[in-house]
């Protein structure tokens, strides 16, 4: 027979819900310390006479508590999380520079690589050419 182990957050004596985490529990149970404060809060406005509407008030002002730090100005608004879409439209953009860039790379073209029989004739006419200046030169 298999033991298993719930959490069970309970308000005024009434069970509220049951986890089978403690994370979880917990972070309900802080959910509800926060609906409790907001709905103290709203009740003291004396704006809304229903019991009920002010309980699911306070619950959703709870609930969306980030959205309601950025209203009041306490927290940033959080960068809009791009679509699957969006990223697959710009890793392609990407992509199409890259390929880009490779196209405008030059390559060598064998036929126009010079021999080294080649550069070995040419170093040795330059040789030739300065023994003649010299040459000239000690004439003068």
């Amino acid at each position: 027979m298999p033991v298993i182990t719930k959490y069970v957050v309970e308000r005024n004596g009434v069970e509220k819900m049951t986890f089978s985490s403690k994370a979880e529990a917990d972070a309900y149970d802080k959910l509800l310390d926060m609906s409790d404060e907001l709905y103290q809060l709203l009740e003291e406005s004396k704006l809304i006479d229903n019991v009920e509407l002010l309980d699911k008030l306070s619950m959703h002002l709870a609930q969306n508590k980030d959205n309601l730090l950025v209203a009041l100005g306490t927290k940033r608004k959080p960068a809009a999380k791009k679509s699957n879409k969006e990223e697959i439209k710009q890793k392609t953009n990407q992509y199409e520079e890259v390929k880009t860039l490779k196209d405008i790379v030059i390559e060598t073209d064998e036929e126009a690589m010079i021999d080294t029989e080649d550069m070995i004739d040419m170093s040795n006419d330059l040789d030739e050419e300065i023994i003649e200046l010299n040459d000239s030169d000690e004439a003068a």
